[in-house]
């Protein structure tokens, strides 16, 4: 008298399977609580009121010789593994991001900047400084904004960073000196 599973709907047999496990953490549930209850009582129960029983030791033989010291087991050649070659951790080697994006982040970033849409510009900034945390333009670009926005520390955070990231003697560079100028410094 089994049911035929293949005439069931999705709905009958997901709500039977949950039922079952439900079932299933109920009756779990009871046994550990149960389980519980004989380990408490056990820890509760009163010990023996018996004393122990005394140990007696029996003493040695006196008959007969002694026996000779047991002989030392041969040596064991010492086993070591060989050991594991290092195998370095792969790097990860983040994709490659496309020059081009970046920069025509950062020319919107500047019209946005030219126009006085400085929050605009900050954001078009950052978006391209998540593409290429590394390019020192990005860090002029939001330095600039920055300032513009009267956010000079911030401003000279971004310059600070740029100046780390580019190299002497490029324009870029020129640009974040000036900005540190700008900046007060």
């Amino acid at each position: 008298m089994g049911i035929d599973t293949g005439a069931l709907s999705h709905r009958d047999t997901t709500g039977r399977a949950a039922l079952m496990a439900r079932r299933g953490a109920a009756r779990n549930l009871k046994l550990l609580g149960g389980l519980s209850v004989l380990l408490v009582l056990a820890a509760c129960a009163p010990m023996s009121s018996q004393p122990p029983a005394p140990v007696v030791v029996p003493a040695p033989p006196k008959t007969g010789p002694a026996l000779p010291p047991p002989a030392k087991p041969a040596p064991v050649p010492e086993v070591r593994p060989s050991p594991r070659p290092v195998m370095p951790l792969p790097r990860v080697i983040p994709p490659p991001v496309a020059p081009d994006a970046v920069s025509a982040l950062l020319q919107q970033a500047n019209s946005e900047a030219r126009a006085g849409r400085h929050d605009a510009a900050i954001a078009l900034g950052e978006r391209a400084q998540r593409l290429d945390p590394r390019a020192p333009e990005v860090y002029l670009v939001l330095g600039r904004a920055r300032l513009a926005r009267g956010q000079a520390v911030e401003a000279r955070q971004l310059a600070l960073k740029g100046v780390a990231l580019s190299a002497a003697g490029t324009e870029v560079r020129q640009g974040l000196e000036a900005l540190l100028r700008d900046t007060g410094s």
